[in-house]
């Protein structure tokens, strides 16, 4: 028996889910276009979306954006994340003691979803905020968790996403990737040199549950000479120092066989 959907209920997530992909507020006929609906009912769906507080309307402009409701909504499921508890006194410790950018994500569909943030005293302009969405063959963190998956899975995963180059460091040849990801196993230690945004620099590492799945990792970004000038090699000891701290607190032993 196929099952049965609430057409309206998913029109209504299909525009939340337009209006929370895109940097701008977006207007009834754009939202349209983008969904394949008639305005008309984009209006009327809008309209009781703007009622219940999960859209906003900006009066000068007639286009729409994600209201406060979905902020609390949004901000509820962050703190009931066991790994984000766990890991929030960890991170900011982190942060404080090499005072750069640290992030904590979890993996989402092929993709890095981040999850918390940590700021450091300089003023580091960046893409990453939370409650983003990142490329996996590209960021530090998204290779940390694709180096604890088996070939297979990576190259599924590579297949679906693609490996779009967003800089000319960025590595999009499957192989040697692959080749990267090796070198990783072996440190827990990954090494974005930017790849993903140029002039920074970031380093990740996994983090795992009890059962040994990394579900998560967490990272340190910061400018690429300062980062250098830091020296890298005592910037992934902490980290990963720190990484397996936050798995030991989920119940993760380094020591099992």
């Amino acid at each position: 028996m196929a099952e049965k959907y609430v057409q309206t209920l998913e029109r209504s997530l299909d525009i939340l889910e337009e209006l929370a992909h895109s940097e701008e507020p977006l207007g009834v006929t754009e939202i349209g276009n983008r969904i394949s609906l008639h305005k008309s009912t984009v209006h009327r769906v809008l309209q009781t979306l703007c009622y219940r507080g999960y859209v906003e309307k900006d009066k000068s402009s007639d286009r729409y954006k994600l209201g406060i409701k979905i902020v609390e909504l949004g901000i509820r499921f962050f703190n009931d994340l066991e790994i984000r508890k766990v890991a929030g006194p960890l991170i900011e410790e982190l942060a404080k003691s090499l005072d750069e950018v640290v992030h904590l994500v979890l993996h989402d569909d092929g993709e890095v979803v981040y999850i918390d943030k940590r700021e450091s005293s300089h003023v580091v302009s960046m893409r990453s905020k939370v409650g983003r969405r990142a490329p996996m063959h590209c960021t530090a963190v998204g290779k940390a968790l694709l180096s604890t998956m088996t070939d297979e899975e990576i190259k599924h995963i590579l297949e679906k996403k693609g490996m779009p180059g967003y800089t000319p460091y960025t590595i999009t040849d499957p192989e040697k990737l692959l080749e990267n990801l090796n070198e990783i196993r072996q440190t827990k230690i990954s090494i974005e040199y930017e790849e993903n945004e140029i002039g920074i620099i970031c380093l990740g590492t996994p983090i795992y549950d009890y059962s040994g799945v990394a579900i998560g990792a967490i990272s340190v970004s910061g400018p690429a000479a300062r980062i250098r000038e830091k020296n890298i090699d005592r910037i992934g000891e902490e980290l990963r120092r720190h990484g397996e701290m936050i798995s030991a607190k989920l119940g993760y032993s380094f020591y099992r066989k």
